[in-house]
């Protein structure tokens, strides 16, 4: 099961996630799940604009660092600029799991170091899976013990 997690909170916030989705499919992934998109405020005390994330389950022959170069470059077409940590973005793009593998160096953490802190990536997998496990932990289980507000913003794309 490879999970694509995605996020933007400049807008137009629903274009940049209707285009990533386009670019997704057009990159030899095909989507197989998708989660409605969920309202949250900023993350990390930086941005400070509300985001819409939404999380994806794709079929791919990529490998992780093929898969991470492709949404990389989709970012860059849509407009990403990396200036600051968890800032304002038009896109981001982050693997949230790969086929139960585990990656950790410079270029790749999966599965995603803050999955289990994360109301924006839990409540579009706990809709999508239900009661599963990632990284060891059910992710029903940390997302309850999450306050943060979350909402959902529209149920398909």
């Amino acid at each position: 099961m490879i999970i694509l997690a995605l996020g933007t909170n400049i807008e137009p916030r629903e274009q940049y996630l209707k285009e990533a989705l386009k670019k997704i499919e057009a990159n030899n992934l095909k989507i197989k799940l998708q989660s409605s998109v969920y309202e949250t405020p900023a993350w990390g005390g930086v941005a400070n604009q509300d985001f819409l994330n939404m999380c994806i389950e794709v079929k791919t022959s990529l490998g992780a660092y093929e898969l991470l170069d492709t949404i990389q470059k989709i970012e860059l077409e849509l407009g990403r600029v990396r200036k600051e940590h968890w800032g304002n973005r038009t896109i981001d793009i982050d693997i949230i799991a790969f086929n139960n593998l585990i990656f950790n160096d410079d270029r790749l953490v999966v599965p995603h170091k803050y999955i289990h802190e994360r109301n924006f990536v839990l409540a579009p997998l706990a809709e999508m899976y239900g009661n599963i496990k990632i990284a060891g932990k059910n992710i029903k289980e940390s997302l309850e013990k999450i306050t943060e507000p979350i909402s959902v913003y529209k149920e398909k794309l």
